[in-house]
């Protein structure tokens, strides 16, 4: 993928990003090209509910994640393709996310 981190004022930014077929992801952007994007620490998003009674994806990266009721896993390294959406995040959303217990299936 090309740097495109001297143009690019998203990089470095928190992010949710929704995918085709990869679910949704959030974590820091690394680059991104046309619909690829990498993200470090991210961490994928499997079940979430917005906290503070927020709705939509969008409320996710404003608000951040009620943690009783959502399922996010361990952060990872990633490429994802078909992104359909990025999102900036909050900083608040940001800590939330970044901060959230990793589910654990029992």
């Amino acid at each position: 993928m090309a740097d495109t981190t001297a143009t690019d004022p998203w990089i470095g930014k928190y992010v949710v990003v929704r995918t085709r077929d990869a679910g949704v992801h959030a974590g820091i952007l690394k680059s991104r090209n046309a619909r690829e994007c990498e993200l470090t620490e991210s961490r994928r998003l499997w079940y979430w509910k917005v906290a503070e009674n927020g709705a939509f994806l969008s409320g996710v990266a404003t608000n951040g994640l009620d943690y009783k009721a959502s399922k996010i896993g361990a952060p990872i390294d990633v490429l994802l393709t078909e992104n359909c959406e990025i999102i900036a995040c909050s900083e608040k959303a940001a800590q939330s996310i970044a901060q959230a217990p990793t589910h654990e299936p029992r």
